[in-house]
């Protein structure tokens, strides 16, 4: 990617303000964006990009003032992003290496250290992907290009691993999970129709962590999806886009957690847990079965229910609603 912001305004037939020569290179998200990456803003507080220090912000306002180079003024930001996304990353991040895996006499990950390619049974691994010798990956598994994965690590049977995704130490996949998928994200036009918002960021999963079989856990908008060390996750989890996750969290099975939440360290979630996009949940908050997270919840709160508020309360509410039955 090369562009001046110019360029840009001009394809997105938007208001340009500040500098018409910034030349762009990369995207990433607004906090993490220098003066040579595009970045966008879908709200409408002016302080938030007060102190923004990219190249170009793509935004529906025009703030007083800015740290930003430059901002593209447009009528549909998340629309903008799209056809940007779309024009300059038209194949990320499925334009993965297409080199085949060849056979081997082990089921076992067996490197040939004579050769520039890694040789696998029924294994596929990207050329430009690391695995630590000690990596043990199981049939049918697929390794996409720059991933990285730490020592001692299992990769169960059937598992995608998809590119720019990152594995620590000591980290176990059950059979059938995908690490890096992108999410559900979409934007409507005027017409009706949805586009999909095409996800460029990764899954960082750090040392000790354990996640069963059938888990999806999506790679970031921008920016990084994470899962802390030492986290431990059951079956059939959906984990979305550039979710943060602490350390020693335990997460158990049918739970899912929307986009952009936060769950600190120490955090339990019992099976078919629901957490809303945007919540936040302190160290040590534990949410009971078949509950529904709709706000942020303070640190070492236990809670249930639909809507979720403190279990004492939930219990008090449904006395209530059985006394006379």
């Amino acid at each position: 990617m090369k562009i001046t912001s110019k360029k840009l305004a001009d394809f997105l037939a938007g208001k340009l303000i500040g500098a018409k020569d910034t030349i762009l290179t990369g995207v990433k998200s607004l906090n993490e964006a220098k003066l040579t990456d595009l970045t966008f803003y879908d709200g409408n507080d002016e302080t938030k990009l007060k102190f923004v220090k990219a190249g170009c912000v793509i935004a529906t306002l025009a703030p007083h003032s800015s740290t930003a180079k430059s901002i593209i003024v447009v009528k549909n930001v998340r629309l903008a992003w799209v056809k940007i996304l779309n024009c300059l990353f038209k194949d990320f991040p499925f334009n993965l290496d297409t080199e085949e895996a060849s056979g081997c006499s082990s089921n076992n990950l067996c490197l040939d250290k004579s050769s520039n390619e890694n040789s696998y049974k029924n294994i596929h691994i990207a050329k430009s992907a690391f695995l630590d010798s000690s990596v043990k990956v199981l049939p049918f598994s697929y390794i996409g290009p720059n991933v990285h994965i730490g020592h001692s690590s299992i990769i169960g049977p059937n598992v995608g691993i998809l590119a720019g995704c990152i594995i620590g130490s000591n980290v176990k996949i059950g059979a059938g999970s995908v690490i890096g998928s992108e999410g559900f994200g979409y934007v409507t036009d005027e017409h009706g129709e949805h586009h999909h918002i095409p996800h460029l960021g990764n899954v960082v999963i750090e040392d000790n962590v354990e996640i069963g079989a059938g888990v999806c856990i999506d790679r970031g908008v921008l920016g990084e999806t994470r899962i802390g060390k030492g986290t431990k996750i059951d079956n059939l989890v959906h984990i979305a886009h550039n979710v943060q996750i602490g350390k020693n969290c335990l997460i158990a099975g049918q739970c899912g957690i929307a986009g952009s939440s936060i769950l600190a360290d120490g955090v339990v979630l019992a099976g078919q847990v629901g957490i809303k996009d945007h919540i936040s949940l302190g160290k040590g908050v534990v949410v009971l079965a078949k509950s529904a997270v709709f706000k942020d919840i303070s640190e070492g709160t236990v809670i249930s229910g639909i809507p979720a508020r403190p279990h004492r309360q939930t219990l008090k509410a449904q006395a209530r609603f059985f006394k006379d039955v």
